[in-house]
């Protein structure tokens, strides 16, 4: 799983880190959920985007501390929105979130329920979807970034949290060095870029951003993936920045980057040849193509099984 340590893998949408992995080599069916929630050798968090980030656990404090704001003019919108007016928002969640998961796991309901008893109103606004008080993301994200949670289990159809430090340990290094690191590992995986690219890719602020690209000049190597793959939707590939570069056709960039249930794309060589969806129907894997005349079937065979499917068919 040496694409892990890129730091450029979630699971958001679920189900996309399994299958970027698949799109680049042999993958053991269960392996990932093994290796999250038994070996505990990887873990998964928030990252300043708000997606789920699926990093080695040796290397989740450096991951981490890289996306700590210096303070409020690197504050994203996504961490104001979650304090409002409370100057003291960041350091109160943290610590609520930090004692609400001390020796224990709870589910995402149960630990919005704790939360409820030890944050102030202003921390607490009213939810239309979920009709209830609850604290807003950014709180969450901001515990995860200090060690405080993480992603770890399943309750049921909900997520379940532990405290990182507690369940794997946390050695953070000095904040320099984490974000010098993040953005080497970022140029190394996109190649050339930018500054501004960077920020819209991690999820930082331009100041934070342009903070942390100026600790390292590593330079740009985007390495090619070879064959015919399939890259479902929130591969690392489909994260990077120079959209029109990799998909050309406007039409396509609409389905790929669609808000909710986007098309992936079929690469033969590193060249996007065409667009692929998958649903499962029984037990089999119907693999929908279209745009272009490529063979997927292997690359789908590989899928299925992860997908719980024994057969594929063709659409």
């Amino acid at each position: 799983m040496d694409l892990l340590r890129t730091w450029a893998v979630q699971d958001s949408p679920p189900g996309a880190a399994i299958t970027a992995l698949v799109a680049r080599g042999e993958v053991e069916v269960g392996a990932l959920d093994r290796a999250l929630y038994e070996e505990r050798t990887v873990v998964a968090l928030y990252n300043a985007r708000s997606a789920t980030a699926i990093v080695p656990a040796d290397e989740a404090a450096a991951y981490a501390t890289a996306q700590l704001p210096a303070g409020p003019p690197e504050y994203s919108p996504l961490l104001r929105n979650a304090i409002g007016e409370r100057e003291d928002g960041i350091e109160l969640g943290v610590e609520a979130i930090s004692d609400a998961l001390d020796g224990r796991a709870l589910s995402r309901d149960a630990l919005h329920e704790e939360l409820r008893q030890r944050l102030p109103a202003e921390l607490l606004p009213w939810c239309e979807g979920c009709q209830s008080h609850h604290a807003r993301r950014g709180l969450l994200i901001m515990a995860g970034l200090h060690g405080r949670l993480c992603l770890s289990g399943r309750a049921v159809r909900q997520p379940e949290f532990a405290r990182t430090d507690q369940l794997i340990g946390w050695d953070p290094p000095p904040t320099e060095t984490a974000g010098g690191e993040l953005v080497t590992r970022y140029r190394r995986f996109y190649g050339d870029s930018s500054a501004a690219e960077f920020a819209e890719w991690a999820g930082l602020t331009r100041a934070h951003a342009q903070r942390l690209w100026a600790l390292s000049d590593a330079p740009g190597a985007r390495k090619q993936l070879d064959g015919v793959r399939l890259l479902g939707p929130g591969d690392p590939q489909l994260q990077r920045r120079d959209r029109e570069a990799f998909v050309p056709d406007p039409a396509w960039r609409k389905q790929v980057w669609k808000a909710v249930g986007g098309a992936g794309v079929v690469t033969r060589d590193g060249e996007v040849v065409a667009l692929w969806r998958a649903r499962k129907k029984g037990k089999t894997l119907e693999v929908a193509v279209e745009g272009g005349d490529v063979d997927v079937r292997e690359p789908a065979e590989r899928l299925a099984p992860h997908r719980g499917c024994t057969s594929v068919r063709l659409v």
